[in-house]
């Protein structure tokens, strides 16, 4: 009997291994396109099995990741024990505070139906399916983020259970190296297995996107731009999207490209208005989604697909940010389009995420490109290459080049050195051998190649 197996009958949890009639199920991420065989996949109950799991590996000479819902996954998990968090659901929300308290296996969704009618908001990402941990342990950034920064820098305490199985409590006073890292550094340090986030105004909002045909393209998107260096706390995002001409988009849009145009805006309705007035003025818009809203329904403003799909990314931080770039971009996503590229939208940067002020606190620090871009490709069929497709942004991010960024957008095959300076990379790993010596942990990205 393997060490795995004698772990099926120390915890109550599941355990779930090759060969297993579940084991295709229980394996797979979110992305489909990405093939993960793990040792094991096990769903600890507890704190107390968690530790067991990871003492249990670590003795076996296994490795250990987490996924909590699948997302961030990067490939091969030989050797590595695949840790599910979805039974760490605690969740708590203190309206004086400010504080948001989340266990491990708690999606975005779930904490933003709970803040409804507190007039507070979280940094939270564009997906409800993603976890509240994942994000932010992962940089994470939000429609909030131009007003109140990137969600790592959100982090207040964090319990993890460490490569030694100990559980550990941790805040800027108990270990300020060790809970930097963990501010952007990912899972390499340990199982997070809850979080406190604080916690921002937020009890007007409006917003939602505008989608404009391809000839309005390039105006809207530079109307964006302009109004992006007028509101500096607006949240926006820009993008282009070519619609399958499948059935489950609805018959108007099928087969169709679109611009994007997507806004976020706290404070009262008038003013989101009129901000929105000088993107309407550019043309008529095929699709208008904006509103007044609450945090509950931020998902459905921001309308991302949340199904499982087989997908290859693509994404980093851009320098371009005029009319010519956006010229540019639109060129290089009408050619990916006709190879099979789907989608590219464009995070609009600067605001408090350019806020060099307590940046030293985190590992993803202040970044100055204006831009981030995540393009990615779905692989409908057997006659689409990934590459060929995502060829043409490639270009365009090696004509507009920029440095920074953040590791939620990584794509697959990616390490931190891709998002981080040298230094912070180096400090990273510093502390990865400080609290891992032996390599228990592997985080979705490495920290550097090799």
């Amino acid at each position: 009997m393997t060490a795995l197996d004698e772990l099926r009958t120390s915890i109550t949890g599941t355990v779930v291994l090759p060969g297993d009639p579940d084991y295709d199920t229980a394996r797979q991420p979110w992305n489909l396109a990405v093939d993960q065989r793990p040792a094991a996949i096990v769903t600890p109950a507890d704190v107390r099995e968690l530790q067991t799991v990871v003492r249990t590996a670590a003795g076996a000479g296994l490795k250990v990741t987490v996924q909590p819902n699948g997302h961030g996954a990067d490939g091969d998990l030989e050797g590595v024990v695949l840790v599910r968090t979805s039974r760490f659901d605690e969740l708590a929300v203190d309206v004086p505070a400010r504080v948001l308290r989340a266990g491990a296996g708690v999606n975005w969704g779930r904490a933003l139906h709970e803040l409804d009618g507190t007039g507070l908001v979280a940094l939270a990402g564009s997906n409800p399916e993603v976890s509240i941990v994942g994000l932010a342990l992962n940089g994470g950034h939000s429609m909030f983020s131009r007003r109140y920064g990137l969600t790592a820098r959100s982090i207040i305490t964090a319990r993890l259970v460490d490569a030694a199985g100990d559980e550990l409590e941790l805040s800027d006073a108990d270990d300020p190296d060790l809970i930097w890292a963990l501010r952007g550094g990912g899972g390499h340090f340990g199982i997070v297995t809850e979080i406190e986030l604080a916690l921002h105004a937020g009890d007007a909002l409006f917003g939602g996107s505008l989608m404009f045909a391809p000839d309005h393209a390039v105006a809207a998107i530079t109307a964006a731009f302009d109004l992006s260096r007028q509101a500096p706390d607006l949240g926006l995002e820009v993008g282009m999207m070519r619609f399958p001409d499948v059935p489950i988009v609805p018959e108007p849009m099928r087969g169709k490209t679109v611009a994007t145009v997507a806004m976020v805006h706290v404070g009262d309705e008038t003013e989101g208005r009129a901000y929105a007035e000088r993107l309407l003025s550019i043309a008529e818009p095929v699709a208008n989604t904006l509103t007044a809203f609450t945090i509950g329904s931020l998902a459905a403003v921001a309308a991302e697909p949340v199904d499982p799909m087989p997908t290859v990314d693509f994404g980093g931080p851009l320098s371009g940010f005029d009319e010519a770039f956006a010229s540019d971009f639109v060129a290089a996503f009408l050619a990916g389009a006709e190879r099979g590229l789907g989608r590219c939208g464009l995070r609009v940067l600067g605001g408090a995420i350019a806020d060099e002020l307590g940046a030293e606190r985190s590992a993803v620090g202040a970044l100055h490109a204006p831009l981030l871009m995540n393009a990615g490709v779905v692989l409908l069929g057997p006659g689409i290459d990934p590459a060929a497709a995502l060829q043409p942004l490639r270009e365009l991010a090696a004509k507009y080049p920029a440095t920074g960024g953040v590791p939620s957008f990584l794509g697959v095959g990616t390490t931190l050195a891709d998002a981080y300076p040298p230094e912070v990379v180096e400090r990273l790993a510093q502390i990865k051998r400080r609290f891992d010596p032996t390599g228990v942990f592997v985080g979705n990205r490495p920290i550097a190649r090799g």
